[in-house]
């Protein structure tokens, strides 16, 4: 029934058991007007079928998009692709997500289909005009056959708008059409800062989950799950920004981040994108995929800022940047200043626990890569996630509990694309935002497992605390302002849990109060000051520089 049903054109609707008739799109049934797929129908995608030049997507909150997994086209596999020049708008919500994913999901039945089913479709295709690392300016995308010429992207305008993607799941994708060329879940070609995209998640892709060829386009909340390649990759000058970002991997999956410059012959433009507040958890450190089961991958004359992350279960390193070229390789980039990580929390990796044998140079000076890291506020740490699984259990919660290394002040990162928020890592411990509306919650993965949450209040006492300099080379003051008379006592700690000072425990009338610890003599890192009695405790977190 399902092959004959595949074969015939898009105005053969049929109804499903639950009430949404169903249509076929084939390539002819989206033109250069404006074309609208509403949530009362599920739209069945038979081949490529491309939005052209000129022509604008609208789709509904709480659509559901399925690619069949064998067209009737003669096409490879069935994907959207969004030309240049055209134009998706697809806003979904955290209550009607908008669902890309195989025909075969059954999206009543959880875990009909599971992580290991990869490959069932295509993946959504974006395509637009910005500037993209390549001689020529102007490739045709990967994962579509280089004789359709719709399948072009690049050009010179890097505020080039494709439109707007949020609450977005795109499901099971990456079709092979070859050896070596499949479809990534979500792919960004040439796409301009001007087109939005929040809330999005790839799950269960046969190839990379989100991919950037060159553009510049943002993308804030972001989750990739089990994926068979990368989670997020990026090639060819990609020129954007990230924030949030969540990637979780099992066995199979490659890095969290392949992360490439330009493939230009002068290596241009030199761009740096800037991402912030990841968490990315590897196949655990110990992998059937261990020799390419690195956190981040950094090659090719590529260069990154990444602030505020957590990197964990990998089973090998942390970061590894190439200097197979010698002036022409990522190594290089770092000695110029062009590479930098900040306030991040690495923990768990297979390759070791010290930044030597976890940050890999690939012959560069180590020594410089080390004091890189720890000088600019990285620790190695268990950054206390509430829980980590792979299996549909209820075991995974990505939030952060009150007694880790992720528990702490977050850097504010100098553009005003960035929010300022007082945590490390993707969530803060409260806030799940990826829960209602991704596959990792429709099949059971999440839970609610945070311990504790946020500095624990000093009730009945009214406390505000706060450190100061902060960073401090030689003595810190730990601050406080009391509405009533409290019993105290001020201690000085290191990530490991170590404790290096505490003052006597006495009795501080209402007012305001400091307290000062001497840190000279103590390595450059990060450190913990905190006030407490037998009621609880506040802390705050102290960067030691030289």
């Amino acid at each position: 029934m399902k092959r004959i049903l595949h074969s015939v054109t898009c105005c053969f609707l049929f109804t499903v058991a639950f009430g949404q008739e169903t249509i076929v799109i084939k390539d002819e049934d989206v033109g250069a007007g404006t074309t609208n797929w509403t949530k009362d129908h599920v739209y069945h995608l038979d081949g490529y079928v491309f939005v052209p030049e000129g022509g604008t997507l609208n789709i509904e909150a709480g659509t559901i998009v399925k690619g069949l997994n064998s067209p009737s086209t003669g096409d490879n596999a069935s994907a959207l692709i969004v030309a240049r020049g055209a134009q998706i708008f697809a806003c979904g919500t955290a209550d009607e997500p908008i669902i890309f994913t195989a025909e075969f999901d059954d999206l009543n039945t959880p875990n009909d289909l599971t992580k290991n089913d990869k490959g069932l479709w295509g993946g959504l295709i974006l395509l637009g005009s910005g500037i993209v690392g390549v001689d020529g300016g102007v490739q045709n995308v990967e994962g579509i056959p280089s004789t359709e010429g719709r399948a072009e992207y690049g050009g010179n305008n890097n505020s080039d708008n494709s439109g707007k993607l949020c609450y977005i799941s795109i499901r099971h994708g990456g079709a092979k059409l070859e050896a070596n060329n499949e479809i990534n879940g979500l792919t960004l070609a040439g796409v301009g800062s001007e087109t939005e995209i929040d809330h999005v998640e790839v799950y269960a892709n046969l190839d990379d989950g989100i991919e950037w060829f060159g553009g510049a386009v943002n993308v804030r909340n972001a989750v990739v799950a089990f994926c068979g390649d990368d989670s997020f990759d990026w090639d060819q000058s990609w020129d954007g920004k990230g924030q949030f970002w969540f990637s979780l991997q099992d066995e199979i999956g490659n890095r969290a981040g392949e992360w490439d410059g330009s493939e230009r012959a002068d290596l241009g433009p030199k761009v740096i994108p800037v991402i912030s507040h990841c968490t990315l958890i590897g196949a655990g450190p110990v992998s059937a995929n261990e020799d390419n089961n690195d956190a981040l991958r950094i090659r090719d004359d590529a260069a990154v800022q990444l602030h505020n992350s957590i990197l964990t279960g990998f089973a090998r390193d942390a970061i590894r940047i190439d200097n197979d070229n010698p002036g022409a390789d990522s190594w290089d980039r770092f000695l110029n200043g062009d590479i930098l990580f900040n306030n991040n929390v690495f923990f768990d990796f297979g390759g070791g626990m010290s930044f030597d044998e976890i940050a890999d140079t690939d012959g560069g000076d180590q020594a410089a890569l080390t004091s890189h890291l720890v000088e600019n506020g990285n620790v190695i740490a268990d950054p206390g996630l509430a829980g980590i699984t792979r299996d549909p259990t209820g075991g995974l919660d990505p939030r952060i509990n009150g007694n880790g290394a992720a528990f702490l002040k977050g850097v504010p990162v100098n553009d005003p694309y960035f929010e300022d928020v007082d945590y490390v890592g993707a969530f803060d411990s409260e806030n799940n935002w990826a829960e209602g509306w991704t596959a990792l919650w429709d099949n059971g993965y999440f839970g609610d497992l945070v311990s504790a949450v946020d500095d624990p209040v000093l009730s009945p006492v009214d406390a505000m605390m706060h450190v100061f300099p902060n960073p401090a080379s030689s003595v810190v003051r730990i601050a406080f302002d009391l509405e009533q008379p409290a019993q105290l006592q001020v201690a000085l700690y290191d990530m490991s849990g170590r404790l290096l000072s505490m003052t006597p425990e006495r009795t501080y009338p209402a007012g305001s109060h400091h307290v000062e610890s001497q840190i000279g003599s103590l390595e450059p890192g990060i450190y913990l000051a905190t006030l407490s009695n037998e009621i609880g405790i506040l802390a705050r977190r102290v960067l030691v520089k030289q």
